[in-house]
């Protein structure tokens, strides 16, 4: 009797510790932070830009070699001793909504016109993959409601609407894609990559961060709009960086079929274009970079039989960038030169004498702002920017200053208000003399 309550006495001692553990609890929902942090600079930049995400995917370690009792992977295709890479279709994407508030008027006739209303701007899309631990591949389209509402050469407006019979004969509106990127990439070497297909021009900026979240104002500059470079270009980028000593150069060589109507698909001219850029990264938040291009554009005869509108051009850009804490400066200039023959520039100057035989286009902009880490990491920002186009039949030169306010509540949105005062010069053109005050507000989501 006495052995068995010694022996309860040590079963109970050796128990009742681990009952006196407490059960594991599962794990719920974090709460929300006391203050939520401050998004990096870059979050917006690589949700937005699926390629540069990528790029960055480095390859998994190698994975275990396989038993001699398994199947046999290599007959399918599958071999373990390789390096395993992350080979899943990406799916990325952005989409804006905007509002704006404009009126203009030209004194001293006071000719006034209101323009406001809500619209949908940008819907983009990117799809992408790792073809190998060396390829990947990109494609990016927008997703449009045009040519709906499009003005047309005679002053009316482009119609979609047709009757879907497929939907009880509703009447309905088709929209467009438009094809901003697709391209493949392979790594060369360490230091250098080449990408074939349709691409955007590395120049300046603002091309290559192209997308509404990554855009501080609601738009982009007049030089990036006017094209003063092509926006894309078909053909080969080869492209690469170095870093010593805290310092990283950043380089690109790119040969193309130029620009043209038709350049994504067809080249007109047969004649290759030819561009490059060099960026160099300080350690002290500082970036500077020089684009080149050269090429001829030719479009699409305007008659059957007649000649193709064609010239040729170079393009020349150098840009600056400093970012310090919450302080961000940013700055483009963009020149463009036209060379006629000898033909299309006795037309010129009999159209415009005053024009040169070899016109050219010039513009920049300086962009200011100040990030805060308080109501919704708001950055107020100025920006100015000054265009004088090669073509007067419309306006010789613009110029607009913005005040506007940035705020970035998580890495994946952002909202924006703005303000801004135009002047259309008192030259040549059109819409010469006429001043412009636009609000404008957006929203902008990456998913």
């Amino acid at each position: 009797m006495n052995r068995s309550i010694v022996l309860m006495l040590l079963v109970a001692a050796v128990v009742q510790p681990a009952l006196a553990q407490p059960a594991p609890v599962e794990p719920g929902p974090a709460g929300p932070d006391p203050k939520p942090a401050a998004a990096s600079p870059d979050d917006l930049s690589k949700a937005a830009d699926a390629a540069s995400e990528l790029a960055g995917v480095p390859a998994a370690a190698p994975g275990p070699k396989a038993s001699s009792d398994d199947i046999d992977l290599s007959s399918l295709g599958l071999d373990p001793s390789a390096n395993a890479f992350d080979d899943k279709l990406n799916i990325y994407g952005y989409l804006d909504l905007a509002y704006k508030a404009q009126h203009w008027f030209r004194p001293p006739l006071i000719q006034q016109q209101d323009e406001r209303g809500f619209s949908t701007g940008n819907i983009n899309l990117y799809l992408a993959k790792n073809a190998s631990p060396k390829a990947r591949l990109l494609v990016e389209v927008q997703f449009s409601f045009l040519p709906n509402g499009a003005p047309n050469a005679d002053g009316s407006f482009a119609s979609t609407n047709v009757i879907d019979p497929a939907n009880d004969n509703i009447a309905t509106r088709w929209g467009s894609i438009v094809i901003q990127r697709a391209y493949l990439e392979y790594d060369l070497a360490e230091h250098l990559t080449l990408r074939a297909g349709h691409w955007l021009t590395p120049y300046g900026i603002w091309n290559t961060d192209h997308g509404s979240p990554v855009i501080l104002p609601t738009s982009r500059p007049y030089i990036i709009d006017q094209e003063l470079f092509p926006q894309h270009q078909t053909g080969f980028e080869l492209f690469g960086s170095h870093t010593a000593s805290n310092f990283k150069l950043n380089y690109h060589a790119t040969m193309s079929n130029g620009r043209g109507d038709t350049e994504a698909q067809l080249d007109l001219d047969k004649k290759l274009a030819f561009g490059g850029r060099l960026e160099l990264e300080t350690p002290w938040g500082v970036k500077a970079g020089a684009s080149y291009y050269r090429g001829r554009y030719t479009g699409l005869p305007a008659a059957p039989g007649a000649a193709p509108p064609t010239f040729r051009e170079e393009a020349y850009g150098g840009d600056a960038q400093f970012d310090h804490a919450g302080l961000h400066l940013q700055s483009e200039l963009s020149v463009r030169v036209r060379h006629y023959g000898t033909a299309e520039a006795a037309a010129i100057a009999t159209s415009e004498p005053t024009s040169s035989a070899d016109p050219s286009d010039f513009g920049f902009y300086v962009l200011a702002g100040y990030r805060f880490d308080m109501l919704w990491n708001v950055m107020p920002f100025g920006y100015y920017q000054y265009y004088r186009a090669a073509d007067h039949a419309l306006y010789e030169t613009i110029n607009s200053q913005t005040a506007g306010l940035n705020f970035r509540p998580s890495g994946g949105m952002v909202f924006k208000l703005q303000g801004t005062r135009g002047r259309v010069g008192d030259g040549g053109g059109l819409l010469a003399g006429i001043l412009i005050y636009q609000f404008a507000a957006q929203a902008a989501w990456v998913f």
